[in-house]
């Protein structure tokens, strides 16, 4: 998605489980968050109802991990981490991230630092009135 100019999204629809990945969780929200690109984790698992306690315990693990995973690659790329269920719908969900793309503000700034470092940098934004919110990413990597 480097390439691509202006706003960039990626969403991700999944079950959340991990068949042999060739590339860490880690490595894929690293491309992301250098491509500047948003990853919104749509979590469309159906609840497994297994009459052997052992496969339901080894399924509930898995899918405490591969949410575990979504969660996190929204979190760090400045996106959101939805549930399918019977209250919000894959209709729901794709109005709302519609909604959320179309009202989305792009703050930009120069670092101060002097070194040419091309490592992940934290930042912090916080807004003055306390009625007000900002969801962002935790930081970014420098161009």
């Amino acid at each position: 998605m480097k390439p691509q100019s202006g706003r960039k999204a990626f969403i991700v629809l999944s079950d959340g489980g991990d068949v042999h990945s060739k590339t860490s969780i880690g490595t894929a929200i690293e491309f992301a968050q250098r491509a500047d690109t948003i990853i919104y984790a749509i979590d469309f698992a159906a609840r497994p109802v297994f009459a052997h306690p052992a496969v339901m315990a080894s399924a509930a693990m898995l899918r405490a991990r591969g949410r575990k995973a979504m969660l996190r690659m929204a979190a760090e790329t400045g996106g959101r981490y939805f549930e399918v269920s019977k209250r919000e719908s894959i209709a729901q969900i794709y109005d709302e991230i519609e909604d959320e793309m179309r009202n989305q503000y792009s703050i930009a700034y120069k670092s101060d630092r002097a070194d040419r470092s091309t490592g992940y940098r934290k930042i912090s934004l916080t807004t003055g009135d306390g009625n007000l919110s900002a969801r962002t990413r935790p930081g970014y990597y420098p161009r």
